[in-house]
């Protein structure tokens, strides 16, 4: 009786290990089955909110095969040289059995050279100075194209302003270095000198978005504020410019952008008097024998030039006219006193 007994109690203990192994792998499967409809739900809901997005319903349109080569062209030319440049700056030779390891080396070789890093400030310090030069001289211009009643008029003011855009940019730093030695040959090779030629080169690419903001600006404001006894004077500062100041942080971004990486004016105007980042990024590129660091400079320029576009367009952002956030309290403010 005592065999009998222990023997059931050895297959019930049995039957009991059986089952709860049976009820862990259920477990589990329920866990992994959970898991697998968490993640199909969240995929289902990114699609859902893809859905919605512009570009997606972009790509279900029609236009987009039009654009298709664009985005080629855009890929192959810009995104992938930019990609290779990212590669060479960190991605160093070893010469062992590894070849390749990637290293920030270059990035602190470069912020502790004086050298780089005061070309790499001046370039900036010019860039500002120049796009602020073109601001001030580009809006008074694109002031009289927007009030000019004339259309045949406007538009021979706007071709006139557009032209030198079409012109090759080589042709016109070569005349303008030849205008240089006629006129003031101990120019060339200054501070005055490189900030003219910027201003010159890159003044179309100031006006041409403050045009576009004062033409499409509301005149029934300025209107209004003059009706309630503003002065003009005030109705300019706190209208005019206020709604304009989009266009005009627009065609700063755009010359600070072309200013801070120009080689050719440095090269033909600065004579190799003046050494800004180009002339040094040049240098390493092609007279060098060291393509990672002058990528690394490359890099760290496009890191300042795209935070300094942040930082205006969160400046544009506030000035821009959208929905109902639009200036209403323009004419009350330019009235108010």
């Amino acid at each position: 009786m005592k065999q009998e007994k222990n023997l059931e109690l050895e297959i019930t203990a049995e039957k009991t290990v059986f089952n709860q192994e049976d009820l862990d792998e259920a477990i589990d499967d329920q866990i992994v089955a959970a898991k697998r409809s968490k993640i199909k739900s969240k995929v289902a809901e990114f699609n859902k909110s893809l859905g919605k997005t512009k570009l997606f319903n972009f790509s279900k349109g029609k236009i987009w095969p039009i654009l298709l080569p664009f985005f080629i062209v855009m890929t192959a030319l810009v995104i992938l040289p930019l990609i290779s440049i990212v590669i060479y700056a960190i991605v160093q030779p070893t010469g062992d059995a590894i070849m390749f390891k990637i290293t920030i080396a270059k990035f602190l070789k470069m912020f502790t050279d004086s050298n780089i890093m005061i070309a790499l400030l001046m370039s900036i310090a010019y860039a500002l100075v120049a796009a602020l030069l073109c601001v001030f001289i580009g809006y008074p211009i694109a002031l009289m194209m927007a009030q000019i009643r004339s259309q045949i008029l406007a538009k021979n003011m706007w071709v006139l302003i557009t032209m030198p855009i079409w012109i090759s940019m080589l042709l016109k730093v070569l005349g303008l270095q030849t205008l240089f030695y006629l006129l003031m040959p101990n120019a060339i090779g200054t501070p005055i000198a490189i900030i003219i030629g910027m201003v010159y080169m890159f003044l179309p690419f100031a006006v041409t978005p403050i045009y576009d903001s004062l033409e499409s600006r509301q005149i029934d404001l300025e209107e209004a504020s003059l009706d309630l006894g503003s002065s003009p004077m005030k109705t300019f500062w706190t209208i005019t410019v206020r709604s304009s100041m989009p266009g005009v942080l627009t065609g700063f971004s755009l010359v600070i952008v072309q200013a801070s990486t120009s080689l050719i004016i440095v090269h033909y105007i600065g004579d190799g008097k003046i050494q800004l980042i180009s002339s040094v990024i040049e240098s390493y590129f092609l007279k060098g024998n060291d393509f990672g660091y002058g990528a690394a400079i490359s890099v760290v320029l496009a890191i300042m030039i795209f935070a300094l576009m942040l930082i205006i367009r969160g400046i544009s952002s506030k000035f821009e006219m959208k929905g109902k956030k639009k200036w209403k309290d323009s004419s009350r403010v330019a009235t108010s006193q």
